[in-house]
């Protein structure tokens, strides 16, 4: 009848007894059945570390946050690279945005039960996605300065010729140029500030997650990772 005693992994103490029924309730394996309940020293250790916890937990709700930010701004995105005409480098970002947020919900999940790797993939995560957003950028900036982007732009003027916008074909070239490279330049400033300050963010986190695991109990962390 000992397995009886046992449920889901979990040792089974008894509490007390109603008639000739024994009830029993949980008891966690890492602690000592000698110690159950836990004494005032085990709880004071468990609040401490539940609290130091919920300093490694803000990471999740940021990575939360990632998730449909990078979701949302992925899809729209990759609709507007496929409307109107094909457009491979707007489309490989919104796909890029769309992986990398799954990758953020999926490492939240991991952070809550604790993995020990689960901030350095978020990490990883968000140096390539700010590599990515750095590199797009600054080749659209190369484009528009090449010229490559000047057919469009002169079918743009052509489709406005009707309208008298008291503005030369060359003024509104310069103009057009400008806006692109503040758009494309912004794209760049963001994958730079916004992912790298991510990577800072989950560096802090990840050095706080590994003390935690090296200093916890292992009977703290197998309860507080389920």
């Amino acid at each position: 009848m000992a397995w009886l005693l046992k449920r889901d992994g979990m040792a089974l103490q008894p509490e007390q007894r109603r008639g000739a029924k024994t009830v029993f309730r949980d008891v966690d394996p890492k602690v000592d059945p000698a110690h159950a309940p836990l004494t005032q020293e085990q709880l004071v250790a468990l609040g401490e570390a539940r609290l130091r916890f919920g300093r490694i937990l803000r990471a999740a709700h940021a990575a939360h946050r990632a998730f449909v930010g990078l979701l949302l701004s992925g899809v729209i995105t990759t609709l507007l690279a496929v409307w109107g005409g094909f457009h491979f480098w707007a489309f490989v970002m919104g796909a890029w945005m769309i992986v990398a947020g799954i990758i953020e919900y999926v490492g939240a999940e991991r952070i809550r039960r604790l993995r020990k790797n689960a901030l350095r993939i978020l990490r990883m995560n968000q140096l390539l996605l700010g590599i990515m957003f750095i590199l797009i950028g600054c080749w659209w900036m190369l484009e528009v300065k090449l010229g490559r982007q000047d057919a469009s732009l002169r079918r743009m003027v052509g489709s406005l010729s009707g309208a008298d916008m008291g503005i030369s074909t060359a003024r509104f070239m310069q103009l057009a140029h400008l806006c692109l490279y503040v758009a494309y330049g912004s794209i760049a400033a963001f994958g730079l500030i916004a992912q790298g300050g991510m990577f800072l963010y989950y560096t802090w986190r990840d050095q706080q997650l590994q003390a935690y695991l090296a200093e916890t109990p292992e009977w703290i962390i197998g309860l507080e990772s389920r």
